[in-house]
């Protein structure tokens, strides 16, 4: 929570409950204004989170894919004027395929954990997926045509970064370089 709070930007999580009044312990949503669009924003956590970490870093919060919780969060932004819906997930792309067939009212869902990255979006129903990658490889152009009915169209580019053509930012080694430096022996082995 700590780290939460010092955060320049929303930490979105509507999957995160604590667990002793099973109320959310993260902001669900957030809405933004985009060149005159209202955009509802839900965040979704990595629902596997205690499965995949030690249980000890967060006794007191549960996690889950939470379905149900997504589609009331998709309710409460269009009933707040949203005229698009954006789940920022970190589900994996397979769970993200299937609740785009099953929760009604996500435009897109931006992808996260599974690493893969996919040249165009792939359309469940009326809901565009899209999945960057990983590590910085890519970066993902997404160019929104939207009316007050919705979303009506959309342009696409998964863009390569080639990291070997990019002049390191030279404050940023040297920061990387001193945090490493007491490690150093042991990450040649």
């Amino acid at each position: 929570k700590e780290i939460v709070e010092e955060l320049p930007f929303a930490f979105l999580g509507a999957n995160i409950f604590d667990n002793e009044w099973e109320e959310p312990a993260f902001e669900a949503r957030k809405m933004f204004e985009r060149g005159g669009v209202k955009i509802g924003v839900i965040g979704q956590a990595f629902p596997y989170t205690p499965i995949a970490n030690p249980r000890w870093m967060f006794p007191n919060w549960s996690f889950g894919i939470r379905e149900d919780e997504i589609a009331r969060q998709v309710e409460a932004v269009r009933a707040e004027g949203a005229q698009l819906v954006v789940l920022l997930s970190h589900n994996v792309f397979d769970v993200d395929r299937k609740m785009a067939a099953r929760v009604e009212g996500i435009d897109i869902i931006l992808c996260g954990h599974t690493h893969d990255a996919l040249p165009a979006p792939l359309k469940v129903g009326k809901t565009l997926l899209i999945a960057t990658g990983s590590n910085g490889k890519f970066v993902s152009r997404l160019d929104l045509d939207v009316g007050a009915d919705g979303l009506k169209d959309f342009r696409y580019r998964l863009i390569p970064i080639f990291a070997d053509v990019i002049s390191p930012d030279a404050e940023m080694t040297a920061l990387v370089e001193k945090v490493r430096a007491p490690y150093a022996d042991e990450l040649k082995r």
